[in-house]
């Protein structure tokens, strides 16, 4: 009786490596997929229900994700709201008649645009050295300003004013974080 120069096992060693390999970067490819959407889809209002007037500035990329207290740019109507570079999907410079605040013009690159009242909305900004995730419920009959900058610190700031109104007071925002933990694959 001959024996196989290779043992069995040894095939099926080889196999098992870059099967195992192939599912994972499969998997991280689906994570990788729903970042480049969220890069090319513009943010859009849901439809249906109340909304309030956001005023979104920047200095890097806003992305939205309405009617969620997480990120997650699978669901509808989530997308880039406002991007401070070319080439990447975004609403900006829209208007929506909201007035300007009192306050000295904050730099960068602006949008108006209209989300759910009454109900959670998740952002993510990304600047140069800046990585945030957070939300807030928009409040009927309010203006809102959302400013994300990280040229001298990284920091975001809402502000909100009674409709029509140019004082804009500090709101509060809520830290937020990925709806999926793969997405960060």
């Amino acid at each position: 009786m001959s024996q196989s120069p290779h043992p069995l096992n040894t095939c099926i060693g080889r196999v098992r490596l870059p099967g195992l390999a192939g599912l994972l970067l499969a998997l991280a490819g689906c994570g990788a997929l729903t970042d480049v959407r969220s890069f090319s889809t513009p943010y859009s209002t849901p439809p249906g229900g109340e909304t309030v007037r956001l005023r979104v500035i920047s200095d890097g990329m806003v992305r939205g994700v309405p009617r969620s207290d997480c990120v997650d740019f699978r669901l509808p109507g989530a997308g880039v709201v406002v991007a401070a570079r070319d080439g990447y999907a975004n609403r900006n410079g829209e208007s929506l008649g909201m007035a300007a605040p009192q306050t000295p013009a904050v730099p960068g690159t602006r949008t108006e645009v209209l989300v759910p009242a009454g109900q959670p909305m998740a952002f993510h900004y990304l600047g140069n050295q800046c990585y945030n995730l957070f939300s807030f419920v928009p409040k009927a009959g309010m203006d809102y300003q959302l400013e994300a900058s990280g040229m001298y610190k990284c920091a975001v700031m809402l502000k909100q004013a009674p409709l029509g109104l140019k004082e804009y007071a500090a709101a509060p925002l809520k830290d937020s974080k990925l709806c999926r933990v793969t997405d960060n694959l």
